[in-house]
């Protein structure tokens, strides 16, 4: 299959979740003009890192993104748009058909190899972990949507990968993880680290955690 790519710098569409983007740039307004008069199809990228020297040009693109589907757009007086994708899932990027002004690429479905495995005990830890880390935390993580009952595991894990505040590299590398296990236990590895530094500030300086950022 073919679609339109919107590479950005980090990494804030898994699938099975949505993100809300803002589109200003010339190119990409006419790239969502003509998703939304075809499929509402739309490929989120990652930029490779020093893109910032060809930005306005086309950098490299990191070889794993996600397919998403436009669930709700706002066309705002400016011409702007605002939209809401829905993650659908992962894609390894091809041959570019089109490079301006926007680019188009063939694109192959990238599933996950323990999809439609049983997660009980990996929900309860994450679950348990997040409400500790909500609870905990210095800054505020806007958990409430999974911190209830979910049907997908995949989009429990994948809206706290989403969420969790990390390094560029770090969400893309969670992204590209061709398993829903090796992506839960990362994710949990990263709440315990966060854990265990909000824990080591409250035992030098209970007040300290106000100040310290997670990321």
């Amino acid at each position: 299959m073919y679609a339109p790519i919107f590479p950005l710098p980090s990494v804030n569409l898994f699938p099975e979740v949505t993100a809300s983007y803002h589109i200003f740039e010339p190119r990409y307004v006419e790239m969502i003009e003509s998703v939304l008069q075809g499929d509402g199809l739309l490929a989120m990228g990652v930029l490779k890192p020093g893109y910032e020297e060809d930005y306005y040009g086309n950098p490299g693109i990191q070889p794993v993104g996600c397919l998403g589907r436009i669930q709700s757009y706002e066309k705002l007086e400016n011409g702007h748009y605002n939209i809401v994708l829905e993650g659908l899932y992962r894609v390894g990027f091809g041959e570019m058909v089109k490079d301006n002004p926007y680019r188009v690429a063939e694109m192959t479905e990238l599933p996950e190899t323990d999809r439609e495995n049983d997660f009980k005990d990996e929900r309860q830890d994450l679950l348990l972990r997040l409400n500790y880390l909500v609870e905990q935390a210095p800054i505020d993580l806007d958990f409430s949507p999974i911190l209830r009952e979910q049907e997908s595991f995949v989009a429990l894990v994948n809206l706290v990968a989403k969420t969790l505040p990390l390094k560029n590299g770090e969400h893309y590398s969670l992204l590209a993880m061709d398993s829903i296990r090796a992506r839960a236990n990362r994710v949990l590895w990263h709440i315990d680290d966060q854990i265990e530094t909000i824990e080591l500030f409250k035992r030098i300086d209970p007040k300290s955690t106000d100040y310290i950022s997670l990321n």
